[in-house]
């Protein structure tokens, strides 16, 4: 194996390790979103249905917003998570680069 053959595979690896790591992040990023809008439709529905009894006005209004924390949370997750992964992969990626 020559050195040019060691970096093409070194590259190819990083290349791999970093879709492999935006998908994971994808994937976290759905699960945010769909957790956070089953909660907020859970609240809607528990608030439309049982609108006359006080406890059930409460307890939806709470899925709600517990609905939409999650879907911001997820959110802010990503772009924390995005800013991180690109400044290491940066860190990384320098030393290949100057080869």
């Amino acid at each position: 194996m020559t050195a040019d053959d060691s970096k093409h595979q070194s590259r190819r690896s990083m290349r791999l390790a970093r879709e492999q790591t935006h998908l994971a992040r994808e994937r976290t990023i759905l699960a945010h979103i769909r957790t956070g809008i089953s909660m907020f439709i859970f609240g809607t529905v528990i608030v439309g249905f049982f609108s006359d009894k006080d406890f059930a006005t409460e307890l939806g209004s709470i899925a709600i917003v517990v609905g939409m924390l999650f879907f911001l949370g997820g959110w802010i997750s990503y772009a924390r998570s995005n800013r991180r992964i690109r400044t290491v992969l940066a860190e990384i990626e320098e030393p290949l680069e100057r080869d």
